[in-house]
């Protein structure tokens, strides 16, 4: 059930992810905007419901580990893929993309913070942290729109788009993003509880299952289109898409922790705690690595990379230590 359910969640992804890139090219909006909320959006319903789904059969360890795993591997999937094309020119962040890169770390960090100090900030069954994230999401999102560069989104070339497939249109694009909004709705939640169980079978605990194995399959939309917008030249698409899903999905825990019985946090760990920390962490040499790309200083960056990966590897490990 969980290859099953993985394999139509991902296939689904993808073709989520391909409809808002049409749905971007349709409409024309600013680059970094369609890859913040947009395909940000689009690549996180995977995410988003899994975690219902999570919450729902009360698994709320396998919810936080899957958004924190993800936020860890988005960051290591875009180092590695821009590192894969060192032709592509990485400028220097601009406003909006400051503003983004800041609003993801800070909703990414309060979670670490807000699993330690439990049930002393809580307004009945809902976590007064919740209110920040949900707070913090709307304030951040509006001030990357208010000093976004109103660039158009990229055109496919000849490589990626039939030269006899007609222009997408807007409600084109909208009845594919239904048919494969439509498999994930379906399959996520077959994959969470599937996801459950055989952390039950297997001996291990949900968080390091939502830490790896969900994480892994949530994230394939989001590898998809940085891979998609990397090939056309848009590394802003690619970092508003990667950093727009971090800080999605953190919101998304928020919502969670409104649909949970009791405030979300209490229910997370130690393990939790390090991942949360991990991700931040990662999160923030992410833009050391592209300011050194910036420079042309490609085997500094390609150094940064590795270490990145192998800490990766190394808060994967702590991650299992922790919730056994």
């Amino acid at each position: 059930m969980f290859l099953a359910s993985a394999a139509v969640v991902v296939r689904s992804g993808l073709r989520l992810s391909n409809a808002g890139d049409r749905l971007a090219e349709a409409t024309g909006i600013g680059r970094l905007w369609v890859g913040t909320i947009l395909l940000a959006l689009a690549t996180s319903l995977p995410e988003l419901v899994t975690n219902l789904a999570a919450v729902h059969l009360d698994a709320p360890d396998l919810a936080g580990g899957n958004i924190l795993g993800a936020n860890m591997l988005n960051i290591v999937v875009l180092v590695a893929l821009v590192s894969l094309f060192p032709r592509v020119v990485i400028r220097p962040m601009e406003r909006d993309q400051i503003w983004l890169v800041v609003t993801a770390l800070i909703l990414t960090g309060a979670v670490p913070v807000l699993v330690a100090i439990g049930g002393r900030v809580n307004l009945g069954p809902v976590s007064l942290g919740t209110a920040f994230i949900l707070g913090g999401y709307l304030i951040g999102m509006a001030v990357v729109y208010r000093t976004r560069s109103c660039q158009p989104a990229p055109a496919p070339t000849s490589a990626d788009q039939d030269p006899e497939e007609a222009p997408p249109t807007v409600r084109g694009a909208w009845a594919r993003f239904g048919l494969a909004t439509a498999g994930v709705l379906i399959a996520a939640p077959a994959l969470a509880v599937s996801a459950d169980q055989l952390a039950t079978i297997l001996g291990i605990a949900g968080s390091f299952m939502g830490v790896l194995a969900v994480a892994l399959v949530t994230t394939m939309p989001e590898l998809s289109v940085t891979w998609g917008a990397l090939r056309l030249g848009s590394a802003t698409m690619a970092l508003g898409n990667v950093y727009g899903s971090c800080a999605f999905n953190v919101l998304i825990l928020g919502i969670a922790d409104l649909m949970y019985p009791k405030p979300i946090f209490l229910a997370l760990d130690q393990s939790h705690i390090a991942a949360g920390v991990g991700a931040f962490l990662l999160m923030g040499l992410g833009p050391a690595f592209l300011a050194l790309r910036t420079r042309g200083k490609l085997a500094l960056s390609q150094a940064l990379a590795v270490v990145m990966a192998l800490g990766w590897g190394g808060l994967m490990y702590l991650v299992l230590t922790l919730a056994q």
